[in-house]
């Protein structure tokens, strides 16, 4: 029996591109002129926090942001990685 949601979706998914470490995914957010929102991963964690990774295109750039509960924690361009980091960051307990 699994823990949680993430520790189940880790023991059963195949490491691919699609998706990162345990977050399912993500779908096209909302599109507004000059910005595409895309939702790349969302994932609950044990202590029931909502994780959620998020790119804007603007233009030419990519910006992203990690938000928890709704609150942004993390933005930054250009910076996949390290919304990334920030997001393990904060399902396994740490806050980044």
């Amino acid at each position: 029996m699994f823990a949680d949601q993430y520790e189940e979706h880790l023991a059963h998914s195949a490491p691919c591109s699609s998706r990162w470490d345990g977050f399912d995914r993500g779908d096209l957010g909302r599109e507004e002129p000059g910005v595409i929102e895309t939702v790349i991963g969302r994932m609950t964690n044990k202590a029931g926090q909502r994780v959620v990774i998020i790119c804007n295109t603007v233009e030419y750039s990519d910006f992203y942001s990690v938000l928890v509960d709704g609150e942004c924690v993390f933005f930054e361009e250009d910076d996949r990685a390290g919304a990334v980091f920030v997001a393990r960051q904060w399902m396994s307990g740490s806050k980044a």
